[in-house]
C-alpha cells in the first residue's frame, strides 16, 4: 500500500530549493575564487568549453605596431606575434599571456609590448620586464619616445603617466600630469551601478582591492562550497534513514558476514553450543 504524500511545509519547500540550488551555488563559489584569484594564476582551458563564445579563426587583436624594419608586431589574448613578409613568430615569452598594448620607439626595431601586470622591452637581447605593475595605456610619443599609463585595481584608480626613449629608463610624464590638472574638478563623481555592486560582491568594498579581494572571495567561496555540499550529505543520510524506516518488517539488511557484529557474538556462540553437530 503507498505511503500518503508529504504536504509541502515551508520547511520541505525550503529543502528542495536548497537540494535543487546546491550544485549550482558550489558552481558560483568555485567560480568566483577562481576569478577572484586570476592576477596569481594562468591557468587554461580549450576554447571549445565555452558556452557563450563560438572558437574564431583567428584571435582577435588587442595590440598592433610596426618598427622601422618592416616587421608587423601583432599581439592577442594568447601571445605576440612578429610578421615579417610571409614569415611569422611566435615569441616563447608572451605565450599563454594577454597583450594589451605594443609602441615602438624611434629608430628601434623591437617594440616595447604591455601585458596586464607589466610592460616589456628588450635589455641585452632578452625580453625583460622593465615595470611591474597594472598596465592601462601603451602609446607611441611625437618625440619618438613612449608613454605607458599604469594604475592599480579598479576601474576609478589613480592612473600614473610614465615615459621611456630607451625602454629601459622610465620617468614620470610631467605634461601628462599638467594636462589632466587642467581638466575641472568633479563637483559629484558617479560610477555606474554594476561598478558599486561588484566592489560589493568582491569584498572590495570592505577589504579594499588585492589581498583582501581575494581572502574575501576564498572565504566565502569555500563557505558556499561546505554548505552546499554538507546540506547534499544531509539529504542523503536523511533518505536513507527515510526508506529504511519504511520498509516492511522483515526486510531490513542482513549483517555483511555471517558472524554478525560484535555484539551478537555471545548470542551466536550460544546458539551454536546449543545446536552441536550431529555426526
Amino acid at each position: 500500500m503507498s505511503q500518503p504524500r508529504k504536504p509541502w511545509t515551508a520547511r520541505r519547500i525550503h529543502l528542495w530549493v536548497a537540494i535543487i540550488l546546491a550544485i549550482p551555488m558550489t558552481l558560483m563559489a568555485v567560480s568566483g575564487i577562481l576569478i577572484a584569484m586570476r592576477s596569481v594564476t594562468h591557468i587554461q582551458v580549450p576554447m571549445s568549453w565555452m558556452g557563450a563564445e563560438t572558437a574564431p579563426e583567428r584571435l582577435p587583436i588587442t595590440a598592433f605596431t610596426q618598427t622601422p624594419d618592416g616587421t608587423t608586431w601583432i599581439g592577442n589574448a594568447q601571445g605576440l606575434n612578429a610578421i615579417q613578409g610571409d614569415k611569422v613568430q611566435v615569441l616563447e615569452n608572451f605565450k599563454g599571456q594577454e597583450i594589451v598594448g605594443a609602441a615602438a620607439l624611434a629608430g628601434s626595431n623591437t617594440p616595447i609590448v604591455a601585458t596586464r601586470m607589466a610592460i616589456w622591452a628588450q635589455v641585452d637581447g632578452e625580453w625583460t620586464a622593465v615595470r611591474r605593475g597594472r598596465v592601462r595605456q601603451l602609446v607611441p610619443l611625437a618625440d619618438g619616445g613612449v608613454l605607458g599609463i599604469s594604475g592599480g585595481r579598479g576601474e576609478m584608480a589613480d592612473g600614473k603617466p610614465f615615459f621611456t626613449q630607451d625602454g629601459e629608463n622610465w620617468q614620470p610624464y610631467v605634461p601628462a600630469m599638467k594636462a589632466n590638472k587642467q581638466l575641472p574638478k568633479l563637483e559629484e563623481p558617479k560610477v555606474a551601478l554594476h561598478q558599486f555592486m561588484r566592489e560589493l560582491h568582491s569584498g572590495a568594498f570592505f577589504f579594499g582591492k588585492g589581498p583582501g579581494e581575494m581572502a574575501w572571495s576564498n572565504v566565502m567561496g569555500w563557505v558556499l562550497v561546505l554548505l552546499s555540499l554538507t546540506g547534499l550529505w544531509m539529504w542523503v543520510k536523511r533518505e536513507r534513514e527515510r526508506r529504511r524506516a519504511s520498509a516492511p518488517a522483515g526486510t531490513s539488511p542482513q549483517p555483511a558476514s555471517s558472524t554478525g557484529s560484535p555484539a551478537s557474538w555471545p548470542a551466536n556462540v550460544a546458539a551454536t553450543n546449543s545446536n552441536p553437530v550431529k555426526g
